[in-house]
């Protein structure tokens, strides 16, 4: 069956287009760092597999898209495995057997062991013998079989890493401006006018900018203006769930 004729949801992509909110990451800015086609990647997130250019892509896309966004990529394909099936190499045909005509006889066995009247007899006994020998080993099989893991906690779950803080910004006019991502300096100088830039850290990002009303924020993808006064300088800390949910931003040291 090919994956287009198979139009049920599977989770993977809601799973997909949450985390990727949850980054604060448009299908443009996911476009250009994982260098996939945004409009695959709309396929993706809405589970149009069927509009990609095979069941190989699908996986190499579904992959490379659930890895950027902190997904773990095993369970995605787990999932999708589970909806679609393995990915299967095409063997040949088996040659046919040839046809047993009434004189036909093993090149390796005497005339006298083929028309020995005991020979029927004794493959009929090992068949019975491999018969009991495989109920005894279903029977174990089921004794020792472990219990089904717990609803929402099986190999197929697919669970999103914590979220990190991403900020833009961009100078309206030349400002003098600092940045620590995790408290580590990643810009200090001028920004000149509509410049623009972008950090992500971990858990926290310290802006720090001359002058006030100068300059664009957005963080975690919600755009908060040009924050500060004109005539004094402007800082701030942001965190990983700051204008998520309404969460405020934490307070400058």
């Amino acid at each position: 069956m090919q994956v287009g004729e198979r139009l049920q949801e599977t989770g993977i992509g809601p799973a997909l287009r949450k985390a990727r909110l949850l980054r604060g990451k448009s299908l443009e800015e996911a476009s250009r760092e994982t260098r996939i086609r945004a409009d695959y990647l709309r396929a993706l997130e809405r589970e149009r597999f069927d509009a990609l250019l095979g069941d190989v892509y699908v996986r190499g896309f579904l992959r490379s898209y659930s890895t950027y966004l902190g997904l773990d990529a095993s369970k995605v394909l787990t999932v999708y495995n589970r909806n679609f099936g393995p990915s299967r190499t095409m063997l040949p045909d088996p040659p046919s057997a040839p046809k047993r005509g009434a004189a036909m006889r093993h090149p390796h066995l005497p005339g006298s062991v083929m028309r020995h009247p005991s020979w029927a007899f004794m493959i009929g006994v090992a068949l019975l013998v491999l018969s009991v020998f495989g109920a005894v080993g279903l029977l174990s099989r089921s004794r020792s079989a472990p219990q089904a893991p717990a609803e929402g906690k099986g190999p197929g779950a697919i669970a999103a890493l914590p979220p990190t803080v991403t900020l833009a910004v961009q100078a309206t006019s030349p400002v003098d401006a600092s940045v620590l991502a995790d408290g580590r300096i990643v810009f200090r100088g001028m920004l000149r006018s509509k410049e623009a830039r972008s950090f992500e850290a971990n858990s926290r990002i310290d802006l720090e900018l001359a002058t006030g009303g100068t300059t664009a924020v957005t963080v975690n993808g919600h755009p908060i203006g040009k924050p500060g006064l004109p005539s004094g300088p402007y800082a701030a800390s942001f965190g990983p769930q700051d204008f998520r949910g309404g969460a405020s931003p934490a307070k400058s040291p």
